[in-house]
């Protein structure tokens, strides 16, 4: 009887491993697949999900069906997805709350770097920096040269503790090094109804909700948050022109459950990126001031890796806490 040797036996394991995963690639998908958003549906993850999972789909051969599983800021349908076999046919369209979250909610039922395997970055979006017109500024230098001399006596609104609008203002007031007072609503609408209003006096929106009311004088735009102007706002600066360094956006990307083979991961990644860019897409994306990425796996983890980084300083040196 032939004994064979641990390490030959390793590398034989290891090799038809690699053969299955490669084969599995071949024949992958032979079924739909499903698309988890963490948010209900009429949302920017949900639009930009059916957008990619309309022109992913023809591309697969196979249905993308989108599955919202809206609820606590995208935690509930990323649990659920940490449940979902790791065989690619279960992937998530994700936003940049997904790393945020793992700093708000330590009691989340995943670890959300080591639960799953980034697939692609598919787009990006800013948000705008706004004013109700009756605050008397006319720029990001002004508005801090306010706070400066009025601390803690401007009022800027979110639509909730932890949301991404409550982080911006947070990195907003320690890269200023002002201070302002968080309103936290329960939701984007009350936020934007009483921003313009006036009884909130700054905010982040998005360029899809402040154009109107940047047209009709209601509000006014002093910056977006991107690294440079918006097609949609092209005469709006970027904040990082005033505040050096300053430059937060909204992601959006695609995520699968840890494990799924390799194989399936670069094939999927491959057909996301290329899509992303696709006119077909990329015209969907930008009436949603949306700007296509499409990235590989290790592009994406880096970025997610920086997130964490950034927003964990920024959690740290505020105490901020999810609602």
């Amino acid at each position: 009887m032939e004994v064979v040797n641990p390490l030959r036996r390793a590398a034989l394991g290891a090799a038809l491993a690699s053969v299955a995963t490669v084969g599995m690639a071949h024949t992958w998908p032979a079924k739909p697949i499903r698309m988890i958003v963490g948010f209900p549906p009429g949302g920017g993850a949900d639009i930009v999900a059916r957008a990619l999972g309309a022109e992913l789909g023809k591309s697969l051969g196979q249905n993308i069906v989108v599955d919202n599983r809206g609820g606590a800021n995208g935690v509930i349908g990323t649990a659920e997805l940490a449940r979902a076999a790791p065989d690619g046919y279960t992937v998530m369209l994700t936003i940049s709350s997904h790393v945020t979250n793992a700093l708000l909610y330590p009691r989340a039922p995943y670890d959300a770097r080591k639960d799953f395997a980034p697939v692609s970055l598919v787009a990006t979006s800013p948000f705008v920096l706004v004013v109700n017109p009756q605050l008397p500024v006319n720029s990001v230098a002004d508005l801090i040269a306010l706070a400066k001399a009025q601390p803690g006596k401007i009022n800027y609104g979110s639509p909730g503790n932890g949301s991404t609008q409550h982080l911006f203002h947070a990195l907003m007031n320690l890269t200023a090094g002002i201070e302002m007072t968080h309103v936290a609503y329960k939701g984007g609408a009350p936020m934007a109804n009483d921003l313009v209003a006036g009884h909130v006096q700054v905010g982040f929106t998005t360029p899809l909700f402040s154009q109107a009311f940047l047209q009709q004088g209601k509000l006014k735009a002093l910056a977006v948050t991107s690294s440079k102007p918006i097609p949609q706002l092209p005469n709006v600066p970027p904040i990082g022109d005033t505040l050096q360094g300053f430059e937060a956006e909204v992601w959006y990307g695609v995520i699968a459950p840890a494990g799924t083979p390799r194989a399936v991961i670069d094939k999927l990644a491959a057909e996301i990126a290329r899509i992303a860019r696709s006119s077909a897409v990329r015209e969907k994306l930008a009436a949603q001031a949306a700007e296509p990425v499409g990235s590989t796996p290790e592009q994406f983890a880096g970025v997610m890796d920086a997130e964490l980084k950034k927003w964990s300083a920024v959690i740290r040196q505020t105490g901020i806490r999810a609602d």
